[in-house]
Formats: structure tokens, C-alpha cells, sequence
């Protein structure tokens, strides 16, 4: 009984050396030939079970759940179960095989008689694959390479570490090319168990993982029997409770809006859920997705699809479309193109992009997948592209703006349905309302003219003076379609017979009207009137996927409007009409011209009354000189 009792105190030292989920347990022994011990101490005709319970403790570690305090001896925890039923993860797949026979090797040394547990295996492939060597293998025979736990366990940590998801694919692939046997799934309180399990070595891998799993269990060893912790029996039922952690794709929508400077990335502008345009524009537009680990084939993407619908007042520029990856959020935030760990053009096709209408798809290739997997787990792409503001009436103006939407789609080897993220950008547009006005109500208002200012333009964070070139739609019809620094070139705005100026597709700015022309006999403008828009604020928050055990408050984007659009007209707040069904759409401003003072005319009727002065003059002489002399007389 010495014997045995020694046995058992080596192989519980070992097991409790080594029991983590990639470690191998270490259990007693099994005899048998020549040089091994003379008796059993496993009874070799029971056999065992195991026992798997399985929790999402990224979510359970979320809501503060101390995961620290759970024991991983091979016994029921109790406690564990309780805390953590509510990150039961339900639908895994654990696949398993025997891999070694248990063996207790007795052999002289220096020291005297040695026994020590010995796992034999007998497949060269499998030992490359663990990291282990036939050649440092502690007893060779039979054409079976016994190894010890410590060797086990060593060998497959440093494999794991050094490239994991290419040992985790190997291990898999090697469990369903061997005849290795499926666990029924785990059930809704995360649990799954086979029984009837021979006595010996286990390897087990995750085959299988909901969607959300990204951090799959490292493939482990579970011994049947094991030795107890206190090293005093044997455990013939296993209990395992392997820890996987949960990720999942984010998705992010921003707009740049150019007069918004900022001193690095994206060409000098801000990136925002919100911009300001005026038509004829060119918005530029970036989509930004977090992938999450992808650590081995049962989480590879089998999709990743993004889809993006414009406004009818936008159109895309399919040619612009550039995929950025970058290591950080902070370069992917402000798309800073010289970090970019990877650039994605379309000539490499890596994505393709489709537009119909005004829907852009762009869909990674079985090419870019493959990149993907497992190589870019982590990472940000940055999906860049522009649309044009179109010069035409679809153009919406006003708060309810322009939204650019943009949908994830996306799907792993491990799910027979596809998932989706959803945001959104909105780009808001304005117009100016003009009616032209005279003092008697008797001029011609199509004889007046306008040229508009943009005053507080920026070009690489410097101020400029643009003057805005527009599209004549019919008269007093106006859409912006450019600006130009020539004041030649600016366009000359006039009202229509009933004095009406509407100048769309204005952005958040500033800008001077001159009025440069008016009607025969009335007063131009002494100054420029001045107009500042201030575009609508709000903020845009995009849906996230559900975190296991949790709500999801946020499964759907959250638009916040958090003010109007405003305006005024030289200083003074003015009124914004609305346009169509969209509210604050358009500034409201009237100018009035007033009759000129009468000049004197010039001719026959000029020389007539320049004689009627002379008389007048004259007559006022004479006066004064009689009563000059009759005075003197007198």
C-alpha cells in the first residue's frame, strides 16, 4: 500500500501543476509489461465520463461577476454554476478523442528506483502537432512515444502561444480526420457530458461556437480517471469548465465636413455623425468597423458585407472606394491613410463594389476573407469613398438633412444565418428665401441683381473669400453648384416678376449678398447684407450586438436631434421656413429699394427754369436798389 499511496501522491502533484483547460492532468497509472509496476492502481475495467460546463465570462466579467474564485480541480463547483448560469452559453460543440494510453514506467537510477507517469502516444503527425519531439521522447517502444505531463503541457502552451490559431485549426482538423466523436451541443444552462469513456489520455477542441464566441477554448487533455487534488482518490467523472471570452464587429458612420479644420488625417477635415453641404459638393464619407478576434476556423467570417444607401440628393463615386486597415482606433477615427497597416484598393479584389440606384454593396472577396482569417483579428477597417451633392431638388434642405445609412453584414463558419450592425450620416443643406420689395410698389423686380459671398470659407484651415456659382433652374430658381474665386465668374442672382430669389443648397456658413443692379429710379443698397446659417445638431449612435445575458439597449441606431438649424440676417435672428415636409429649411429675408432723390434735369425744360431764376434774381435786385435810393433821397 506504500506504493501505491506514493504513486498517488506524485501524479496529484502533478495534476495540481497543471490543471488549466490546456493543460494535461496528470492521473495514476496503468501497468503492464516489463519494466512498469508490478500491480494497478486504476481499476482498468471502469470507465469515465466528462462533464462540460460552459460560460461567456467576457460578459459575466462586464457586470463585475468575480470569476477569479472558481475552483478547476475536476469537481462540481457549485458556486460557479450559480454565478455564472445567467453566461450560460448555449450551442457549442466539443469534439474529443483518446489520444494516449496512461503508463507508469519503474526504472534504476542514481537515486534508486524511479516511477513516474508516462503518456504514450503513437502517432507521429499528433506529436509533431502538440509541439512534442519523437527524438526527446522519455521512452520509446513499440513504436509508442511516451512523454510526461510536464511535457505535454509545455509543448502545447508554447505551440498555442506562438501561433494559436494555426495550432487550434491543426488540432481540430486532426480530431475530425481521426475519427474523433462530437458532444451534443451545450444546452441552455451551457452544459454538454459524454460518458462510457475509456481509461485514458483525452484531447478535447471547440468545434463549434455561437457567433458571438471569438475567443475559443484552447484545445486540452482531460485524463480518465484523474487523481483527486488532495491526491487521495481517484476521479473517474470528470468536470470541466472551460472559459471562452466573447467579441463582436462594430460599425461607425462619420461625414467629413470641410469647413470643420482639423490638423491631421482625412486631408485636414473633422470627421462627424453630422456635416453641412451646399450643392455640388463633394462629401467624403468613411465607414469604420472593429473586427473582433478570430482565433481559429470555428469563428472564421465566412461574410462581411457592407451596405450603404444615400439620400436621392447624393450620388456615389464608385471609383472612390478605399479600404484602410489600421492597428488602432485612433488612426482608424481619423482615417490617417500614412498608419495604415494595409491599403485595399479595387484592382486588388480583395471587396467588390456594386451600385444600383442609390445603394453601394461592398463585399469582401473569398480572397479578402481568407486575408481576414485569421490575419486582421482586431483590427479597424476604414471603408473611404465620396458622393456628389446633386444640384437638383432631391436635395432635401432643412432638419430633417440628407441620411447616408450604412448595414453590416455579416456571417462565421459557425452560424447558418447572418447577423447585422446599422448606422448612419447625415449631411444637412439650406437655402435663402428672398423677396424683393420697392418703396411704391411700382418697380421692376427683374431688373435687380445679387451676387452672393461665401466669407468665412476655409481651404486648409486658412479663411477665404468665395463667390457662389449656381444653377438657373426657371427664374429666381437657384441651385448651388459650385463657388469660384474669380468675381467674374459668379452668378448673377435675379428675382422673378413677382420678386422671388430662392437660392438651395446652402451649408453651414456665412455669406454676403450685394445687391449689384435694381430698377430705374430706386436706391441700391448701401451694404452687403449678411447672412450665417447654423446647420441642425444631433448626434448618431449605431446599433451594437447583444452581449450574452444582457439587454441590449442599443440594438437600433439612436438619432438625437439636439437643436434646429438657425439663422440671421445682419445679426438680427431670422425666421426659417420650411421646405416641403422638412422644417427650418430656408432663411426668410425681404429687400426693399427706395425711389432715388430727383436729380435736375437738363435741356429745354433746364433752360426754362434757369431763366425763371434769372428773373426771379433780377426782380429781387431792382426791389433792393429802389429802396436803396429812396432811402438815400429821403
Amino acid at each position: 500500500m506504500k506504493k501505491n499511496k506514493f504513486t498517488k501522491i506524485v501524479t496529484s502533484i502533478a495534476l495540481a501543476a497543471s490543471m488549466t483547460m490546456t493543460m494535461v492532468p496528470a492521473v495514476s497509472a496503468s501497468a503492464a509489461d516489463y519494466g512498469t509496476a508490478t500491480y494497478d492502481t486504476i481499476d482498468t475495467t471502469k470507465t469515465g465520463s466528462m462533464t462540460i460546463h460552459h460560460y461567456d465570462i467576457t460578459a459575466a466579467t462586464k457586470a463585475g461577476v468575480d470569476t477569479s474564485v472558481y475552483n478547476n480541480d475536476g469537481k462540481t463547483d457549485t458556486k460557479a454554476e450559480t454565478d455564472l448560469q445567467k453566461y450560460a452559453i448555449q450551442g457549442t460543440v466539443y469534439s474529443y478523442m483518446k489520444v494516449a494510453d496512461i503508463y507508469t514506467e519503474s526504472k534504476t537510477t542514481t537515486d534508486g528506483v524511479n516511477v513516474r507517469v508516462l503518456y504514450g502516444f503513437n502517432d507521429t503527425n499528433l506529436i509533431g502537432d502538440l509541439g512534442l519531439d519523437t527524438a526527446s521522447a522519455e521512452l520509446t517502444k513499440n513504436s509508442t512515444y511516451y512523454y510526461t505531463s510536464t511535457e505535454i503541457n509545455d509543448a502545447l502552451k508554447d505551440k498555442l502561444e506562438n501561433s494559436n490559431t494555426a495550432t487550434k485549426n491543426t488540432l481540430e482538423d486532426y480530431i475530425k480526420a481521426n475519427g474523433g466523436k462530437d458532444m451534443t451541443e451545450t444546452s441552455s444552462t451551457g452544459v454538454t457530458s459524454v460518458d462510457k469513456l475509456p481509461v485514458g489520455l483525452y484531447m478535447v477542441v471547440e468545434t463549434y461556437v455561437p457567433e458571438d464566441v471569438t475567443y475559443t477554448t484552447d484545445p486540452f487533455m482531460v485524463s480518465i480517471p484523474s487523481t483527486t487534488v488532495d491526491g487521495q482518490d481517484w476521479m473517474y467523472d470528470i468536470n470541466v469548465y472551460p472559459k471562452n471570452q466573447t467579441d463582436y464587429p462594430t460599425l461607425d458612420k462619420k461625414v467629413a465636413d470641410d469647413d470643420d479644420y482639423s490638423s491631421e488625417g482625412n486631408n485636414g477635415h473633422a470627421l462627424k455623425d453630422t456635416a453641412s453641404v451646399s450643392e455640388g459638393d463633394i462629401a467624403d464619407y468613411r465607414i469604420t468597423s472593429k473586427l473582433p478576434a478570430i482565433i481559429s476556423k470555428a469563428s472564421y467570417f465566412t461574410k462581411y458585407t457592407f451596405a450603404d444607401t444615400l439620400a436621392k440628393g447624393l450620388t456615389y463615386n464608385k471609383d472612390s472606394v478605399t479600404l484602410y486597415w489600421y492597428d488602432t482606433k485612433a488612426d482608424a477615427d481619423i482615417n490617417d491613410t500614412a498608419k495604415a497597416v494595409a491599403t485595399w484598393t479595387q484592382d486588388k479584389n480583395k471587396f467588390t463594389v456594386t451600385v444600383q440606384d442609390n445603394k453601394m454593396t461592398v463585399a469582401m472577396t473569398e480572397d479578402g476573407l481568407s486575408e481576414i482569417n485569421p490575419n486582421y483579428a482586431g483590427k479597424y477597417v476604414v471603408v473611404s469613398y465620396s458622393a456628389n451633392v446633386k444640384s437638383t431638388d432631391d436635395l432635401v434642405l432643412g432638419d430633417n438633412g440628407n441620411a447616408n445609412d450604412v448595414v453590416l453584414t455579416y456571417a462565421r463558419t459557425n452560424t447558418t444565418y447572418e447577423d447585422v450592425l446599422k448606422d448612419e450620416a447625415v449631411v444637412y443643406s439650406y437655402g435663402i428665401d428672398l423677396t424683393k420689395t420697392f418703396s411704391d410698389n411700382n418697380g421692376d423686380a427683374t431688373k435687380v441683381q445679387f451676387v452672393a459671398k461665401n466669407t468665412s470659407r476655409q481651404t486648409d484651415g486658412q479663411t477665404a473669400t468665395y463667390y457662389l456659382v449656381a444653377n438657373k433652374v426657371s427664374d429666381g430658381q437657384y441651385h448651388v453648384t459650385g463657388e469660384t474665386t474669380n468675381a467674374d465668374d459668379a452668378t448673377v442672382f435675379s428675382p422673378d416678376t413677382n420678386g422671388k430669389i430662392n437660392v438651395y443648397g446652402l451649408e453651414e456658413n456665412s455669406y454676403s449678398l450685394t445687391e449689384i443692379a435694381t430698377d430705374k429710379g430706386y436706391t441700391l443698397l448701401k451694404d452687403d447684407i449678411e447672412v450665417d446659417i447654423k446647420k441642425t445638431d444631433a448626434t448618431i449612435t449605431a446599433s451594437v450586438a447583444s452581449v450574452r445575458g444582457q439587454a441590449n439597449p442599443n440594438a437600433n441606431v439612436i438619432y438625437t436631434k439636439n437643436a434646429s438649424a438657425s439663422a440671421k440676417v445682419d445679426a438680427l435672428n431670422a425666421t426659417m421656413d420650411s421646405k416641403v415636409d422638412s422644417t427650418n429649411a430656408l432663411v426668410k429675408l425681404s429687400v426693399e429699394n427706395n425711389k432715388s432723390f430727383p436729380i435736375p434735369p437738363t435741356g429745354v425744360m433746364g433752360t426754362f427754369v434757369i431763366t425763371l431764376a434769372g428773373f426771379a434774381m433780377m426782380a429781387v435786385g431792382l426791389t433792393y436798389g429802389k429802396g436803396k435810393k429812396k432811402k438815400e433821397e429821403a
